[in-house]
């Protein structure tokens, strides 16, 4: 069905949502990237639903002579998988603002497609973007050599001074939501999570809100309550099993996760090994994704302004090329604490 007309334009994640593919295969098959193989099925049903719900209209409406202005985007892993709900909502408020002033979101690629040389090529290559929005950090060469060839450069949760900047206080977050557990009369809590580039935990800030958080209770980090799942859920499910089934008889009573979908899969290990949610184990996640309501019981969380992130950093680099600002700005957004049914436990 055809959006009618004063509808907003649709996006790429609409596409990719009716199709049932990711973000970054509808962007590279809508530009046409005659240097990459696609299923020519799966080619066809993203143009055909590009044209069902307006999207090529919008495009052409701008005329031949207006050449369409091009703003690139790079995250630092999207972890295999076809849809991750905090990055994707990220995309979606980068590409609402950046249709309001006539650009468009012309790729995104995740840190493990940079190694390619012709993706490399793309991104270096000066003539085929105004700008780049990267997410969360890439690898100091492949960054180096990106930032000698792209002029207009915005991160979000990118750790550069020299760059305009937009990120939360992941250290507080989590400090926050620790405490929270805390409150309620957990003393032995078990943390999920990963490491970053660097691939020391110590440098991780969500595991630093975590750490600190107890150290300002008076209490101690045990190491055997560290689960590093390198953020995939399925590793998040098979450690919370195997944790379970090593310390019966002296088992943590709380969970923190470093992203919902990680406190899901643990939610479910749990359930399995017959023990109840609050009651037995209380869970608390971090990111607010849409299915954390939807949990059973409701998911408590940190709501991360996923979307507003994506308009704000969008909306900083169209300011970075039309106007520059005298210095990088660093914008730093709120969080919200979302205390639902899952922590809600008592001693």
């Amino acid at each position: 069905m055809k959006l009618k007309a004063g509808h907003i334009m649709p996006t790429l994640k609409d596409i990719a949502e009716r199709v049932g593919v990711s973000i970054s295969t509808v962007s590279r098959v809508l530009a046409d990237e005659s240097n990459r193989t696609f299923n020519s099925k799966t080619r066809q049903k993203i143009w055909d639903a590009a044209r069902d719900l307006g999207y090529t209209a919008n495009l052409q409406d701008k005329g031949p002579a207006l050449p369409l202005k091009k703003i690139g985007c790079v995250v630092s892993t999207m972890q295999g998988r076809h849809y991750h709900p905090y990055f994707s909502v990220i995309f979606e408020g980068i590409e609402q603002e950046l249709s309001l002033h006539g650009y468009k979101l012309a790729f995104i690629h995740t840190q493990e497609e940079l190694k390619k040389p012709d993706i490399l090529h793309q991104i270096t290559s000066e003539a085929q973007i105004d700008g780049l929005i990267i997410i969360e950090g890439i690898e100091n060469k492949i960054y180096s050599l990106i930032k000698k060839h792209v002029k207009h450069i915005v991160g979000i949760d990118v750790s550069d001074p020299h760059i305009p900047a937009i990120t939360f206080d992941r250290v507080e977050a989590a400090r926050v939501a620790v405490t929270h557990l805390i409150e309620q009369g957990h003393r032995k809590i078990i943390f999920i999570g990963g490491t970053g580039l660097s691939g020391d935990s110590d440098r991780e800030k969500r595991y630093r809100g975590y750490k600190l958080a107890l150290e300002q209770a008076g209490l101690t980090v045990e190491p055997q309550h560290i689960l590093n799942a390198e953020w995939e859920p399925d590793n998040a499910y098979h450690l919370v099993l195997r944790h379970i089934e090593q310390h019966r008889g002296q088992l943590p009573t709380a969970v923190f996760a470093a992203s919902d979908i990680m406190a899901m899969a643990a939610m479910r290990a749990i359930s399995e090994k017959g023990y109840r949610i609050p009651q037995d184990f209380a869970i608390m996640g971090f990111d607010d994704n849409e299915p954390s309501r939807y949990t059973v019981p409701p998911l408590s969380t940190i709501h991360i302004p996923t979307l507003e992130m994506g308009m704000v950093a969008a909306r900083t680099l169209l300011q970075s090329i039309q106007s520059p600002f005298p210095l990088p700005i660093k914008v730093l957004l709120p969080f919200q604490p979302l205390f639902r049914q899952s922590s809600d436990w008592q001693v």
